[in-house]
């Protein structure tokens, strides 16, 4: 019985460990944005160029933030239709039939329009890179806090 215990303790150490690991290491761009921390925003436009957005500090003491988005794509030989409205083209009839005694006939039982889509074909595009970079700065402009999200696939 107590090996089963030490079965049981030890998968179970296995599997936090296994939880506690990391799974991947920093890219280039995480590296490069948490070496910014405690810098002058400036370096930051050095290094990145002119943000996207971004707000600097305010003049009643709070700090700012500065983001950058980068996108890189490209188009492959597979047509996707793009839809830009609809067009009405009649209606569609339901018809019931009736009768009796002899006599038979159709009665028209409702009535809906027809639509179809209106559009045209393109390329598919396909995103081979994103990246997110936003940098947080205290009163000074000093960059105090970086966040990096994908840059995995960088070309």
């Amino acid at each position: 019985m107590p090996s089963l215990k030490l079965g049981c303790f030890a998968l179970t150490v296995l599997a936090l460990s296994a939880c506690a690991t990391p799974t991947s290491q920093p890219n280039d761009v995480q590296v490069a944005a948490q070496k910014l921390v405690g810098q002058p925003a400036k370096n930051a436009f050095k290094l990145f160029g002119k943000p996207d957005q971004g707000l600097g500090p305010s003049s009643y003491g709070s700090g700012g933030f500065y983001l950058w988005n980068r996108v890189q794509t490209h188009t492959t030989a597979e047509k996707v239709f793009v839809q830009t409205g609809v067009e009405y083209v009649g209606q569609k009839q339901t018809m019931v039939g009736i009768g009796g005694g002899g006599v038979g006939g159709m009665m028209p039982v409702s009535s809906e329009p027809i639509y179809r889509k209106t559009g045209y074909e393109e390329n598919r595009t396909v995103i081979d890179y994103f990246c997110s970079i936003t940098l947080y700065t205290d009163n000074q402009n000093i960059i105090t806090e970086a966040s990096v999200i994908d840059c995995n696939k960088k070309k």
